[in-house]
């Protein structure tokens, strides 16, 4: 991005018991506008997997245990996350499962990771969008979200 853009100064420190597990498309890494990167170096409880684009096979297996996970996907069966964090009777800490990518990428992720099968899924409503994300990036239909 434009040096005049820069955003890097105002990304808070964010310290959560939550922890967001980023599946990125390696071909997302490279867009100046790539919402997930920035919410990385926001949340200090965060790691991210790069699938897609040539690379061996990602097995998240391992990222799985010892969380309660969560995959943030909009699918039919999705349940609100706000829900889900309210009603928590596990002792494990929460992990939300992120798909990176544009639409198309992000789509393949459950259906790509037979280990995510299982892992119930989760949607949020979009709240009234921030003007640094809508300048950031702009969705094609209403209820688009970035990452971020």
């Amino acid at each position: 991005m434009h040096r005049s853009l820069c955003i890097c100064a105002a990304i808070p420190n964010l310290d959560l018991s939550t922890r967001v597990a980023l599946v990125v498309h390696a071909k997302e890494l490279k867009r100046t506008t790539n919402t997930g990167r920035l919410a990385l170096r926001s949340l200090k409880n965060s790691q991210m997997f790069i699938r897609g684009e040539g690379r061996k096979a990602l097995d998240l297996t391992s990222a799985l245990e010892g969380f309660e996970n969560y995959l943030l996907y909009p699918s039919d069966d999705a349940v609100e996350l706000s829900e889900v964090i309210r009603s928590q009777k596990s002792e494990k800490p929460i992990q939300l499962i992120v798909p990176d990518g544009n639409w198309r990428q992000a789509s393949k992720v459950p259906n790509r990771h037979p280990e995510l099968r299982a892992v119930p899924r989760v949607k949020v409503t979009p709240a009234k969008t921030d003007e640094v994300i809508h300048h950031l990036r702009k969705e094609h239909f209403a209820e688009g979200l970035s990452t971020l």
